[in-house]
């Protein structure tokens, strides 16, 4: 099994995902990014035990007081949909409100992002939660109202039973967000 912290040891490695736009980072590299490190500290303090147990198992929520203040414009709390290739977004900050659409249904990937964007986006959750690990990546990628957007980008697993992953919390590290015409 992997350990969480430096994403290292063990066959269930975060496998780099050779896309367009989209480069994974080892976590280790996590010292680089500040407002990730932090965030993905309020994870690792969040995992809980059951009885019975003795590894740690997912958490469901991350204190919001346990977050730096700079990613809350950033940062969304996404359902997983894995029978849908989907995700939903439950909760978004107001910089990524901003800049969508949406429909009766709540947000979907489809609400920012092209069909081959949205593949990317969806392959790189749909990784995290078949490991159950946080996911560290560069992306790169233009919207669908023209604007280009690069960032770096941290997304962790989240689970209602501890086990199942059934969500994500992701959000980017503010300094590294470049927009612009396409």
């Amino acid at each position: 099994m992997n350990d969480p912290v430096t994403n290292t040891a063990g066959a269930a490695a975060m496998q780099p995902l050779n896309l367009r736009g989209y480069e994974e980072l080892p976590l280790a590299d996590l010292a680089d990014f500040p407002s990730l490190a932090a965030c993905h500290a309020a994870w690792l303090a969040a995992h809980r035990s059951l009885p019975g147990r003795a590894d740690p198992v997912l958490p469901a929520v991350i204190e919001v007081q346990a977050l730096p203040p700079d990613v809350m414009p950033y940062t969304m709390l996404l359902d997983y949909l894995p029978e849908e290739r989907d995700v939903r977004v439950r909760l978004a900050g107001n910089y990524v409100g901003e800049r969508t659409s949406a429909d009766a249904g709540g947000r979907r990937l489809g609400n920012f992002f092209n069909a081959h964007d949205a593949a990317i986006v969806y392959a790189s959750m749909e990784q995290v939660a078949n490991l159950r690990q946080p996911s560290l990546a560069r992306r790169s990628y233009v919207a669908l109202d023209g604007m280009q957007f690069s960032y770096v980008r941290l997304i962790l697993p989240l689970s209602l039973d501890g086990y199942t992953v059934t969500g994500f919390f992701k959000t980017i590290e503010p300094a590294t967000l470049q927009t612009g015409a396409a």
